[in-house]
């Protein structure tokens, strides 16, 4: 049935009140400006938040109408220049959490002209950052100190909208080349093409300290926000059952995967490889410094290039938001490259996002959509994709038909981005 003003307002009307009555019982204030208490997300169910958020975003397309829906949408990226200038001048940092400041003042914090300031937080005023208590007096808004007082945030709004966007706006053009038969030299990628290079990414990262410093912070900071968090890979699995068995987590990086799952099996062998030697680096220092692993000699880590062969025969092997960095050619190549090491029951845990079947649906929560934001994210930086179970399925048996899809636990259901696919190889 079609959705009608009034319909969509009765249902926002009965999940608010539901939203409300949790929010009382858990002394929790939603505010758009107090920054205090404000956060609905910690203590009501996701279903609830995104039935009234789905509805919410229908009634306001209605209201709005479709030229104003696709003008917002044109308009959009305004929004994210300004996320990008304000957080990379640290304006929400400057900000006081418990009183206000000045333009003046906080130019002179900022280094930033105050009118090219003034029009900027402004801006960020209209979408819910920061408010203006009086005239060129500001103080912060719910978001905004939400900015300010958390780094993991910060570093995920960074990346996303210095390199992400900047990436993404390079698709058409990228496209548009590969189209044009009059063009002899073609970017492979948006990537190539944003950043006028022939070597992929990982490549160019590792010789970009910065870059790769921003690339392993954003990592990081993704696995402390709720869509992101590791909370849904702990409980995807019976991890306490591998026993003494050996886990090799492949790209994994500076090893958050390993330290996630290590304190749930205190008996097993965990070995993270990377090609990246400054984040196996960064790895052994978080293992220093993570009480709850236990005996920290049973986390070691290796220097592997994942498309050379497996040298470690193991029980086990995690490949966390790896296969979707590469396209179908490359994926069946890493997993090929373990069949010299994988014994008969040994276990290949996938844990990355997976993309709903057709037909598609209009998504309006964050939660459901970010599986489509991040496959424009792999398209732009990889020509590479995410992908629904069957398309793992077919990469698998591509790659050997003794694989078998042992079964697939969903993040998406519980609001988390990753969900876990557990293959066997028999």
């Amino acid at each position: 049935m079609a959705s009608t003003l009034e319909s969509l307002a009765s249902t926002i009307h009965t999940k608010a009140l539901e939203l409300a009555e949790l929010s009382k019982e858990n002394g929790i204030n939603p505010s758009l400006d107090d920054p205090v208490a404000s956060d609905l997300s910690s203590v009501t169910p996701l279903a609830t938040r995104n039935e009234l958020i789905q509805a919410a975003k229908d009634l306001l397309y209605l209201a709005m109408g479709p030229t104003d829906h696709v003008l917002s949408l044109a308009w959009s990226a305004g929004d994210a220049a300004n996320l990008d200038l304000l957080t990379r001048f640290q304006v929400p940092q400057h900000v006081p959490l418990n009183s206000s400041i000045t333009i003046p003042e906080l130019s002179t914090a900022t280094r930033l002209p105050e009118d090219v300031l003034a029009r900027g937080i402004r801006y960020g005023i209209a979408n819910g950052l920061f408010q203006e208590i009086s005239p060129g007096v500001f103080t912060h808004s719910a978001a905004s100190a939400a900015l300010a007082s958390n780094s993991h945030l910060r570093n995920v709004v960074h990346f996303g909208t210095e390199f992400l966007q900047n990436i993404l706006m390079h698709v058409t053009p990228t496209m548009l080349a590969q189209l044009d038969e009059n063009t002899d030299k073609v970017p492979e990628t948006a990537f190539n093409r944003a950043y006028n290079t022939e070597q992929n990414l990982f490549e160019y990262f590792a010789h970009s300290k910065d870059l790769n410093k921003k690339y392993h912070e954003y990592l990081m900071g993704r696995v402390n926000t709720p869509l992101w968090s590791m909370d849904r890979l702990r409980a995807a699995w019976d991890w306490g059952s591998l026993g003494s068995k050996t886990i090799v987590d492949i790209g994994g990086s500076s090893g958050h995967t390993v330290l996630a799952i290590a304190p749930l099996a205190p008996e097993a062998q965990f070995i993270v490889q990377d090609q990246n030697t400054d984040a196996l680096e960064m790895g052994k220092k978080l293992v220093l410094v993570s009480p709850q692993v236990g005996d920290r000699s049973r986390i070691t880590f290796q220097e592997h290039d994942f498309f050379k062969e497996q040298p470690v025969s193991a029980d086990g092997y995690i490949l966390r938001h790896i296969l979707h960095d590469w396209n179908d050619e490359d994926s069946i190549a890493i997993i090929k490259a373990l069949l010299p090491a994988l014994k008969p029951n040994a276990k290949v845990f996938i844990s990355e996002g997976i993309l709903p079947d057709p037909p598609a649906k209009r998504l309006n929560t964050l939660t459901n959509k970010m599986i489509l934001i991040e496959d424009q994210f792999m398209l732009a930086a990889h020509n590479a994709r995410e992908r629904t179970v069957g398309d793992f399925v077919r990469v698998f048996e591509a790659a050997s038909p003794r694989f078998r899809l042992v079964g697939v636990t969903s993040g998406a259901e519980a609001g988390a981005f990753q969900s876990l696919l557990e293959f066997e190889f028999v």
